[in-house]
């Protein structure tokens, strides 16, 4: 019996990824406000200083969140007959946690707030004077927009996902790694999103420090296979004398070819190459045809998913394309779109192409493609020209 010695090995993935951490940076007042630029830049420091306070204050320019603050005086109530005039204001200050990106409002809430004005001041300045930086109330909003913000990314993956690929489609590659950076473990599709961001991290000129990603991985290791295999042998050497068993086992082989021989019409197997970047996804290709009157190559293939904890709708991308003389294609499509639902162990099939090809080249030297979180690599694969 083999036995197997499993062992931890831990895996240090450095890839270019920005945090994961929801903090926030402070929009001004909307155009129009009556606030005064000096009312304005107090409450702009007194919101850094709650936010900061909180650990929340976004530390790059790549942060997605932004709180949007509003101020308005509600009430004023003036004494007379004193030796000074004064107003009592009262107000409401309303924080929304939102999307600088799409515009997607998280979380708001309305704080009251009030001061003591005299005759002829500011009565914005006294309200914001008296804002307590340490109010549970700014602690309470900022961890409830937090939340809400992990809510909303782990149940619309799908279509922050869709989000981004189309910011990068318009090569919007900052928006899209920004739009991407909420996305924590917890979420369902953060490998895809890993994975965009590693990709969309090369296009970015001043890109920020590399992240290190700690993960644990189970991996067999196979002992002792040697001595078992030997033991085996010897048994086989002393029973399996009659060489009539050998001829018994090669009967098998010449019923599947005369099964295989009345398929006339059978697609030709195609010859080529297929590597991947992880083992939750089986690829294969059923055939490559050219078109010169569409200037199209199709490329019908085959994908199972092989991760039975995954059941989700996934996303392709079809990356790069070389042809046998070295050319790169730049032209692609898929079919449907570039999202299909792939339940685990279930053949599914789609096409792909090669689009605006004005030449008969004989095959493809290098086509990358991406399925899901796994990365396809396929080389020279052969085109039957139409």
């Amino acid at each position: 019996m083999k036995k197997f010695l499993f062992l931890l090995i831990t895996v240090l993935c450095a890839t270019q990824l920005w945090g994961q951490a929801i903090d926030f940076s402070i929009l001004g007042l909307p155009e129009g406000s009556e606030l005064s630029p000096a009312s304005q830049e107090m409450l702009q420091t007194k919101l850094k200083q709650i936010i900061t306070r909180n650990s929340a204050g976004a530390s790059n320019d790549y942060n997605v969140f932004v709180i949007e603050p509003d101020i308005e005086v509600v009430d004023k109530q003036s004494t007379t007959g004193l030796m000074r005039n004064a107003t009592l204001v009262k107000g409401e200050l309303t924080l929304t946690a939102k999307n600088k990106i799409d515009g997607s409002l998280y979380y708001s809430t309305v704080i009251a707030v009030s001061g003591q004005a005299a005759e002829g001041a500011d009565p914005y300045k006294a309200m914001i004077s008296n804002i307590r930086t340490s109010d549970p109330a700014f602690t309470r909003f900022i961890r409830l927009a937090r939340q809400k913000i992990q809510d909303y990314y782990a149940a619309d993956c799908a279509t922050i996902l869709q989000k981004a690929q189309s910011l990068y489609d318009m090569k919007n590659y900052e928006e899209a790694i920004r739009y991407l950076s909420a996305i924590s473990e917890s979420v369902p599709c953060y490998e895809q999103a890993s994975v965009f961001q590693a990709e969309l991290a090369q296009y970015i000129p001043n890109a920020p420090d590399t992240v290190i990603v700690q993960r644990v991985v189970e991996k067999p290791v196979e002992v002792e296979k040697i001595v078992e295999v030997e033991k085996v042998v010897e048994v086989e050497k002393v029973v399996e004398k009659p060489v009539v068993v050998e001829k018994i086992v090669e009967k098998p082989v010449i019923v599947e070819k005369v099964v295989e021989k009345p398929v006339a019409n059978a697609t030709p197997k195609v010859n080529c190459e297929i590597t991947y970047s992880t083992n939750r996804l089986q690829f294969k290709i059923l055939k490559c045809t050219g078109n010169p009157s569409q200037q199209r190559i199709t490329i019908l293939a085959e994908m199972t998913n092989v991760d039975t904890n995954r059941n989700a709708e996934e996303h392709m991308r079809f990356i790069s394309a070389i042809t046998d003389s070295g050319t790169e294609c730049k032209s692609f499509e898929i079919q449907n779109g570039s999202w299909m639902k792939m339940p685990p162990r279930v053949p599914v099939r789609r096409e792909f192409y090669v689009t605006k090809v004005f030449d008969k080249f004989s095959s493809f030297s290098y086509i990358e493609l991406s399925v899901a979180d796994t990365r396809v690599y396929i080389r020279n694969l052969p085109i039957q020209w139409q």
